[in-house]
């Protein structure tokens, strides 16, 4: 694979999420000694869906699992935004036209995972399951540490002592998987309400539906992660969503929910040779379906730097290349959580309007403020 350099490194990665088997596989590839130390008992992940956007997809393809990422996705032919009044549509811009040949998949998180661990397990690195690993500890053994314990992630703490506290967010979210008994396009479909949106797209040769629904919170609710709910309270609380979706949402029968956070870009990425990867760097609200992109990202230019370069150089060059993608990233999630929600007002009737009108004239224009975050080919960059 890609990677050669003389000196081979003994490497510890924590965390055996996306970001972490990614840079795990990276490593390996390139011949040098990589442990994983996950606290589970296994390789596992909740079940929802995940977005591969041509961004990641490329990280994935250069990681010889292009193949069976697709075998085991759907492409996402197509953005649709809705109303939640009926479902009536707003706008539709189709994928192909906008982003040529490149692939936007739509698959089962856990899918991906069981994917990237088996590259992880050809590329002969260790696996130590069960073990709640200290970064401080591992740092005086190995090379380098890589710290991909995700949103709650105790190293980024370690990393930045006066900056460990998750930032409020004020949002709720729930995810569920149902049978897709209802006429979803081959796609992600949008649907905006006041205050709360959600987010739907087939799965696992389009017999599944992900839903991932989302709704501002109230300043005296509780926010823990992993909460639970029953299927008959989300019914309630998204009761005004019309059309078809409704038919969606009488089948759940299992539902995850989570109290989202956000954190503050961080001031170290790095201290020493520990450094920060994916959710444990930057948490991001799910505006964008970014999260896992980033990570892969990151994995990919993270391999790159600490194969040619030591500690130190490698951080100021990680904080270079990825903190002015990542602040624009956050940027763009934030509008979009604005325009999602926006009240029932004049401004909402007039915006709504506007896509109405852009839907009958020139959708694909939609999709061009987004070229940036699309056509970003981290697998080319010069470094």
């Amino acid at each position: 694979m890609i990677f050669e350099h003389n000196t081979l490194l003994k490497v510890a990665v924590i965390g055996a999420g996306v970001s972490g088997l990614s840079v795990a596989s990276f490593l390996a590839a390139a011949g040098h000694k990589v442990s994983v130390f996950e606290k589970n008992q296994k390789v596992s992940e909740i079940g929802a869906g995940i977005q591969i956007s041509p961004n990641g997809f490329c990280v994935l393809k250069e990681l010889g699992l292009s193949e069976s990422v697709i075998k085991n996705s759907v492409h996402n032919s197509s953005i649709l935004i809705c109303d939640y009044n009926k479902g009536k549509k707003l706008l539709q811009f189709g994928q192909r036209s906008v982003l040529g040949n490149k692939d936007f998949r739509l698959m089962h998180r856990a899918d991906l995972v069981k994917i990237l661990y088996r590259s992880a397990l050809s590329n002969k690195v260790t696996f130590n399951f069960g073990y709640t690993a200290d970064a401080k500890s591992l740092s005086g053994e190995y090379s380098f540490v890589i710290a991909a314990d995700g949103v709650h992630s105790k190293t980024r703490a370690f990393v930045n002592p006066m900056q460990s506290k998750n930032i409020r967010s004020d949002y709720f979210a729930w995810r569920s998987i149902v049978p897709n008994t209802i006429t979803h396009h081959n796609g992600v479909r949008l649907t905006v309400a006041p205050n709360k949106h959600i987010v739907s797209y087939p799965l696992r040769g389009l017999d599944q539906l992900n839903l991932v629904l989302i709704q501002e919170a109230e300043n005296n609710e509780i926010f823990e992660w992993g909460m639970t709910e029953t299927p008959e309270e989300i019914k309630v609380l998204f009761s005004e969503f019309g059309g078809d979706l409704r038919e969606a949402l009488d089948a759940i029968e299992t539902v995850h929910k989570w109290g989202l956070s956000s954190f503050e870009v961080p001031v170290n990425w790095a201290t020493g040779n520990v450094f920060l990867v994916g959710d444990a760097l930057h948490p991001m609200l799910p505006f964008l379906a970014q999260g896992a992109n980033a990570a892969l990202e990151d994995a990919f230019i993270l391999t790159k730097l600490i194969t040619y370069l030591d500690p130190t150089e490698a951080a100021d060059k990680y904080l270079e290349i990825r903190k002015p993608r990542l602040l624009r990233l956050i940027r763009q999630i934030k509008n979009n959580a604005w325009k999602f929600h926006l009240e029932r007002s004049f401004f909402r009737t007039c915006a709504h309007s506007g896509l109405r009108l852009l839907n009958k004239s020139f959708p694909q224009s939609a999709s061009f403020p987004f070229r940036w975050l699309y056509d970003y080919g981290v697998t080319k960059l010069n470094i």
